[in-house]
């Protein structure tokens, strides 16, 4: 079956129900074909995003041309310049590809799915890319055809196509595309392999490309057995944000790597490397439990406190230092990164009128600070609290202090302080949401 409008129709209806399509929108053949097909299929509500990598000396004449074809079918495209900067020992590709898929991201509304271009090729190509550098078994399952993503989902509605069948439906229409000169790099892996390496396999094998992908559906479906495993392990492992070690131990290694893998993922980050999760292993969850060793990448780091295992932003935002007021029972955004204070209804806790009264504000730790528990007999010092609580130290500058007046009142997310009220009625108890990661 080749390419065309019903067949595109058929993986469409498989797909679960969105509130509306974004695609994403290159330019070069593969979008360009989907863009034309959801146009006349008129899929809506549908709208485009072009993003601009600023990297190569065509990118202005490429938006320029989205746009105009965007205009001509009636959809709607919007178009994100990006500055990339390549850190030392970075991929320019994985760099890339990471700001690419954060910018698209960042526009997805909720339940919207994101369409993008791959095709069959592509999948093979990535199912050996993966086998070259050692993947396992979750690089080696290539792409998925359609998964959940920021509160909507992300789908390849043409994996199921080789290169070819969309170059004959688009050369058929008389398509417009761009041909990107940097796709015939061959020093780029994945261009060796599709213009080295595939014609090869295609010579000997014809239906190579067409099998390569085939495998890597049969690995996906081994895959979701795995994850659906891992995923009832974590549960077993998980406190709040954080991981706990003694049960993470009783597992096997293989089980520990993807409980460790779906926790990461849980909280929207790139899995790291071999390397490090090997570092993971061997410093992290067998280091003396005296030490706070931690392993970096990506924006994040994975630390270890006591028997916790948790992810913090890297580097860590700036410590606050200003006094905030909280002018009213509602949600109050911290600091840059410091994350968020909400309120919770209690049968026992601050008064609402406090907020209307003007009484409220927020402010951080210091040295010499008390607080007598709701409860309980005689004042702690803030930093012994802190170690109950098991609040690493690394978090603890950024523990939210709720006053009332000038008296301390709630260690927002841990306890009420008494003296400032009886709590002797219904009230509202302030949860903090942790460090931004």
């Amino acid at each position: 079956m080749g390419f065309d409008e019903a067949a595109l129709t058929q993986v469409l209806d498989s797909l679960p129900q969105a509130s509306g399509w974004l695609l994403a929108y290159s330019g070069g053949l593969d979008s360009s074909v989907l863009l034309h097909a959801m146009a006349r299929l008129d899929r809506r509500p549908l709208r485009a995003v072009h993003i601009h990598h600023g990297l190569l000396p065509h990118a202005d004449a490429w938006s320029g041309h989205c746009l105009r074809t965007c205009r001509d079918l009636g959809v709607p495209l919007e178009v994100v310049r990006l500055e990339l900067e390549i850190p030392a020992g970075e991929s320019l590709e994985a760099v890339a590809r990471e700001a690419r898929y954060a910018a698209i991201g960042a526009l997805l509304q909720e339940g919207e799915m994101l369409l993008t271009a791959q095709h069959r090729d592509d999948q093979a190509e990535t199912l050996l890319l993966q086998a070259l550098r050692g993947a396992g078994i979750e690089g080696l399952a290539g792409m998925p055809a359609c998964r959940q993503w920021r509160g909507g989902w992300h789908a390849r509605p043409l994996l199921g196509f080789s290169r070819a069948e969309l170059q004959a439906w688009a050369q058929e229409r008389r398509l417009d595309w761009i041909d990107d000169p940097s796709n015939r790099d061959r020093r780029f892996d994945r261009n060796y392999l599709r213009h080295e390496v595939m014609p090869l396999l295609a010579a000997r094998w014809p239906a190579a490309a067409q099998t390569l992908a085939r495998t890597a559906g049969h690995l996906a479906d081994s895959l979701e057995v795995l994850q659906a495993l891992a995923q009832s392990d974590l549960e077993s492992c998980r406190r709040a944000g954080e991981l706990r070690l003694s049960p993470l131990r009783e597992l096997s290694r293989p089980r520990r790597a993807m409980v460790l893998r779906a926790w990461i993922r849980e909280h929207g980050h790139r899995v790291p490397d071999q390397r490090r999760m090997q570092q993971v292993e061997e410093q992290v969850l067998r280091a003396d439990v005296a030490g706070s060793p931690r392993i970096d990448w990506g924006g994040v780091s994975l630390r270890r406190y006591r028997e916790l295992l948790c992810l913090t932003p890297n580097p860590l935002p700036a410590e606050p230092r200003d006094r905030l007021t909280w002018p009213e029972p509602g949600p109050l955004r911290l600091p840059a990164g410091c994350g968020e204070l909400r309120l919770v209804e209690t049968e026992q806790g601050l008064p609402r009128r406090y907020w209307s009264e003007g009484r409220v504000s927020v402010r951080w730790p210091e040295e010499g600070l008390r607080c007598r528990l709701q409860g309980r007999a005689g004042s702690r010092s803030l930093k012994k609290l802190c170690q109950e609580w098991a609040v690493p130290p690394w978090e603890r500058p950024y523990l939210p202090l709720v006053y009332v007046d000038d008296r301390l009142a709630a260690v927002a997310g841990f306890g009420l302080c008494e003296g400032v009220t009886q709590f002797d009625g219904p009230g509202l108890r302030p949860v903090w949401t942790g460090l931004s990661q």
